[in-house]
């Protein structure tokens, strides 16, 4: 009998049209059947009515496809801003109906929102009056945020690597709507303040031939007027590259808040996280030097242009002076700036591996305080602080190559200048005006061409910036598509089938073939480097094997999406706090923990008592070394975590062995509750821990040599 798949209904047919669209405008390309079956797999795993559930389908099929997003309940007034702030905002407009029909706002301009309301259709543009007129201004509204596309790609990683300045202007393509704007606004300002030469021009040439006061109050006037008018556009200038800073900094740490929970972890090997995001440091750079280019960067440029198009404009003669001018200052900027980019970026990396070494020094307290060690943290800080100056030398060496090179052009342009268009008015073929007119715009551009060294130095130290958040940008994080849910029920079976796997932590040598039923309670006891947290880590995601397989009630973990595997599947290892509050660190404000489940949690550690007697309580802040917990109260409150998220598959990985008897008595009397369902799964190597629980699973040297109930461990 052959299965058949049921046609999709108008509301899966109305979100897969949403996703496309989503897709579209973020430059995704989605198919409409693959859009069609995420919408069919995120209804089948969180069933429910359409009017109550379709943000949740459409968010959960988006990241699928690499397009994050959030849920947010706003009112219209908001979720207009947002769009105008150029977020992608999807909502449901008008009656509820089961259909599922939803609305993109896609941008706002001069006061009128972009809707989109199929997959192929243009914008609808709608007054926001009318939008708004909708709703009460305090009535609330499900809508889902989609943010900007990753600032990484695995893909084109190695290529953008070799070429940062490549990757500086990818990072800004998504404001060249607001760079096109700077660009008009810098043109006028650059036009504007063409007055002042012009004007002097005008002065002259009216002091020459007559002594009237009333041309020079009018002269005066206009020339007000348009130094006004210029002023007026560079401080729109202004205020829209802080616009763009801003949206910059928000883009890299939305990017990167996204990116580093979920970067692969076979892919993190011999690098020390902290130590690595140092480098998002470097967006202050990103956002300043950016700012400085596209304001006095872009005014110098456009400035030169027009100047040096009103020159030619005065005789045949000056625009071949331009065209030699500008020849000569592009070459010599090339020619003179070989190396630098390279310079810098080595110069950088110096710079955070000095960082680095601090760092270790401050984290290994006791090593540095021993005899010698002091000497040794100088020592090395020496030799790195001499590879830094050598590269900064070598890069200044290049900038100043530059420097001298433009202010030699500064004197010797000015002065051809004047000796040739003085020979011009000699012979009659530019007014005395126009020369001191040209004199004064060649003085203006070769001025800002002098000072063009500063930004010089802000362009390589940006390409350098973005050089070191590209490292960041590049981590690959774990696939985002995979089954949406496992199959219902109480407890995790779990499969093992002739399952190998060695790296450098352990080795599971032969094939790895056993069975563990719902419920169980295991301990997998063995020495060190004979592969029981490696089994761990597959359990959890983190590591695939190389041959073989596991299932998870008949699922391969390879199979399902990490964040939906680990919601059903916790794993405990060593202390990770972060600086927050006792109670975060165990709630990690998922909505589906109530504060009563925080406290019966850490009540089931025995650690309730113990944080209700801290001045906080369960608002006690702790510190990202878990101060002021001990360590085994650390280790407490790791169990705590998992037992609140109510997993199905427990992982407890050498943990147990860190404690002390009188608290393993008690965790281990919890653990084998009744009314706990879960199963559970405990890498140890102590036998003494291992005989507390039900079964044994023996694994010497990355085999496995035994398993037998607790009773008959040796």
């Amino acid at each position: 009998m052959t299965s058949t798949v049921a046609p999709p209904t108008g509301q899966i047919l109305n979100l897969a049209s949403a996703l496309v669209r989503i897709g579209r405008e973020r430059g995704v390309t989605i198919e409409r059947l693959r859009a069609e079956q995420l919408i069919r797999d995120a209804q089948a795993a969180w069933p429910g009515e359409a009017a109550d559930r379709w943000d949740e389908w459409l968010r959960e099929a988006a990241i699928c496809v690499s397009l994050p997003s959030r849920v947010a309940d706003l009112p219209i007034d908001a979720a207009i801003e947002l769009a105008r702030n150029g977020a992608l905002v999807v909502g449901r407009l008008g009656p509820v109906s089961d259909a599922a029909g939803v609305t993109l706002l896609v941008g706002v301009t001069n006061n009128s929102v972009g809707l989109a309301t199929d997959e192929q259709g243009g914008l609808r543009q709608a007054r926001e009056g009318e939008l708004a007129g909708q709703a009460s201004a305090d009535e609330v509204h499900r809508w889902m945020i989609v943010d900007f596309l990753h600032l990484g790609d695995e893909a084109d990683a190695h290529r953008l690597q070799r070429r940062p300045v490549r990757r500086f202007y990818q990072l800004l393509r998504p404001e060249w709507p607001d760079i096109w704007l700077i660009l008009i606004f810098a043109f006028f300002a650059g036009v504007l303040n063409l007055a002042t030469p012009i004007a002097v021009e005008s002065l002259v040439n009216t002091v020459a031939f007559g002594r009237l006061l009333q041309p020079v109050v009018v002269l005066a006037a206009m020339l007000f007027g348009f130094l006004a008018f210029a002023g007026m556009m560079q401080a729109l200038q202004t205020y829209v590259v802080e616009i763009i800073q801003r949206r910059l900094f928000a883009r890299v740490s939305a990017d990167l808040a996204f990116r580093l929970p979920r970067i692969e972890p076979t892919r993190n090997h011999g690098e020390y996280g902290p130590e690595l995001v140092n480098r998002f440091l470097d967006v202050v750079t990103l956002q300043k030097v950016s700012a400085q280019l596209l304001t006095d960067g872009v005014s110098i440029v456009l400035a030169t242009v027009v100047g040096m198009t009103v020159l030619a404009f005065y005789h045949p003669w000056l625009l071949g002076f331009d065209l030699l001018l500008l020849a000569v200052v592009i070459t010599g900027l090339v020619v003179a700036g070989r190396g630098a980019i390279v310079s810098g970026i080595e110069e950088s990396k110096l710079k955070y591996k000095l960082t680095a070494w601090f760092e270790d020094v401050v984290r290994c307290e006791n090593s540095f305080k021993t005899h010698g060690g002091a000497d040794f943290a100088n020592d090395r800080a020496s030799a790195l602080t001499t590879r830094y100056l050598k590269y900064r030398r070598k890069h200044f060496g290049v900038l100043f190559r530059q420097l001298i090179f433009l202010l030699g052009l500064q004197a010797i342009a000015g002065t051809v200048l004047l000796g040739f268009g003085g020979w011009l008015v000699i012979q009659g073929q530019l007014s005395l005006g126009q020369l001191v007119a040209a004199e004064l715009i060649v003085a203006t551009i070769l001025g800002s061409l002098a000072k063009l060294g500063k930004h010089l130095e802000g362009f390589y130290d940006v390409v350098a910036a973005v050089d070191k958040l590209g490292h960041l940008f590049d981590l690959p994080v774990e696939r985002l598509d995979g089954v949406l849910a496992l199959p219902a029920g109480e407890g995790a079976g779990v499969v093992f089938t002739d399952l190998r796997h060695a790296n450098a932590n352990g080795k599971l040598a032969s094939g790895l073939n056993d069975k563990i039923i719902a419920g169980q309670r295991v301990a997998l006891l063995g020495g060190s480097g004979s592969g029981k947290s490696t089994l761990m880590r597959m359990l959890y995601g983190l590591e695939r094997p190389n041959a073989g397989h596991v299932e998870i009630e008949g699922t391969d973990p390879r199979d399902v999406r990490p964040d939906v595997l680990r919601e059903q599947v916790a794993l405990v290892s060593e202390p990770e706090l972060f600086e927050g509050s006792i109670g975060e660190n165990v709630h990690l404000h998922r909505p589906s923990i109530a504060a009563s489940e925080v406290r019966a949690a850490l009540d089931s550690v025995g650690l309730l008592d113990t944080v209700l007697r801290l001045p906080d309580g369960l608002d006690t802040e702790v510190n990202a070394t878990g101060g002021p917990l001990s360590m085994t109260q650390q280790r407490l409150l790791m169990l705590a975590r998992a037992l609140a998220s109510r997993p199905r598959l427990l992982l407890i990985d050498g943990m147990l062995d860190c404690i002390a008897d009188s608290d393993l008595r008690l965790v281990a009397k919890t653990l084998d509750d009744p009314k706990q369902t879960f199963t559970m799964i405990v890498a140890t190597g102590r036998a003494a821990v291992a005989e507390r629980f039900e079964r044994v699973i023996r694994l010497d040297d990355g085999i496995e040599t035994g398993s037998a109930t607790a009773g008959d461990t040796p």
